[in-house]
């Protein structure tokens, strides 16, 4: 028996030695058994992973997350977030780019009133943001104006140091006990007809009428009280009144009630003050000092060479072209070609030439002289 064993066990021994039954070679698998694909494998996974990241921003819109859009490209987070910045500042400081930060930034300060924020911010929307939330008025040095932001601010005259202060505050919240604060009495007596509109200025003697009627005609914003003035209109609060209209209204005809010693001065005023050169025009040619005047403070106001061809004395004109072509920084064709004198328009052309280091501009020139020296300096 202990024989018989040892055979058996000797038996399975060599069988297993020797591999299952039914083949020489390698095992092979049951015909049932799962066949295994790597390539299958990979290509599903990132099929899931194009639809999930294809997902995220509408994922991100639906929960207003935008932890979400982390998990997209960085080149493409900001279109993700930038629709529900304005919901939270941790979603707006997920923004990437500055130029779309800044204004869910400024949003965020401002709706929270947190000073903090404008921190986040770059120097100049810093500045602005922290002025925005500031006290009113906390910039203001000057000690009248800031009495004066404090009365309109918090609409309390009593802050007012000064009689423009004091009747502008009127005007504005049409307050005659704010007039009484006014130390003129012409003005104050013009302020409360102003802010009453009954006129206490025809009860005043003929030295403080006027001063009242003009008072009066400010308030209002009125100008018929300008005639009311004086009957030739050549007094000096005539023309500041008449002169104030014109340029308010931008109508230079309002120049014409006042009387000719002033009236150019008048057109003169409207046309610096305004930018409109038909202040100028408007001056009469039997007046060419104050018209060549007008012509030449304008064009060195506003840089315009074309206003310098309207000077007719040609040593003036000159001096108008050389003053603002030698002293400009950048000049234009267009300007140049303005000029009507041939040989200033040159020197413009030549000056462009050089401002804008092109040689290009030299081809313009039409004197000899002129031109070559223009290519001389492109040698």
């Amino acid at each position: 028996m202990h024989r018989a064993l040892l055979l058996a066990v000797f038996t399975v021994s060599l069988l297993l030695f020797a591999g299952c039954p039914g083949g020489d070679g390698a095992p092979v698998p049951a015909k049932e058994a799962p066949i295994i694909s790597v390539d299958g494998w990979v290509a599903d996974v990132e099929a899931t992973e194009t639809i999930e990241e294809e997902g995220w921003p509408a994922k991100a819109l639906e929960e207003r997350d935008a932890s979400y859009c982390l998990k997209l490209p960085f080149n493409e987070r900001d279109d993700c977030v930038l629709p529900i910045s304005n919901d939270s500042l941790p979603n707006c400081l997920q923004l990437i780019k500055y130029e779309n930060k800044r204004v869910c930034l400024f949003h965020h300060a401002y709706e929270t009133e947190d000073m903090s924020i404008c921190d986040l911010m770059s120097d100049a929307d810093r500045l602005e943001c922290v002025e925005h939330l500031s006290p009113p008025c906390t910039f203001i040095m000057d000690k009248a104006e800031r009495g004066r932001c404090f009365a309109f601010e918090l609409q309390n005259y009593t802050y007012c140091t000064d009689d423009g202060c004091y009747m502008d505050y009127a005007f504005e919240f049409k307050d005659k006990d704010a007039c009484s604060m006014v130390s003129s009495s012409p003005k104050a007596a013009g302020c409360r007809s102003a802010v009453t509109y009954k006129d206490e200025c025809k009860e005043l003697d003929l030295s403080n009428k006027y001063l009242c009627y003009y008072t009066y005609a400010l308030g209002t914003n009125n100008p018929t009280y300008c005639y009311y003035i004086n009957g030739v209109y050549d007094s000096a609060l005539a023309y500041q009144c008449f002169t104030h209209f014109a340029i308010v209204r931008e109508d230079p005809s309002m120049c014409s009630a006042v009387a000719v010693l002033n009236r150019w001065d008048c057109y003169i005023d409207y046309a610096l003050a305004t930018g409109n050169k038909e202040g100028c025009y408007a001056i009469d040619t039997r007046a060419p000092f104050n018209r060549e005047k007008c012509f030449k403070e304008y064009a060195y106001a506003y840089d315009d060479l074309a206003a310098c061809n309207e000077i007719e004395t040609e040593y003036e004109r000159q001096i108008c072209y050389s003053a603002l072509i030698f002293s400009a920084t950048e000049l234009t064709p267009t300007e140049c070609n303005s000029v009507w004198l041939p040989e200033w328009k040159d020197k413009c052309y030549q000056e462009l030439a050089r401002l804008e280091n092109s040689q290009t501009y030299c081809n313009y020139i039409e004197g000899a002289a002129v031109k070559n020296n223009c290519n001389l300096m492109f040698q």
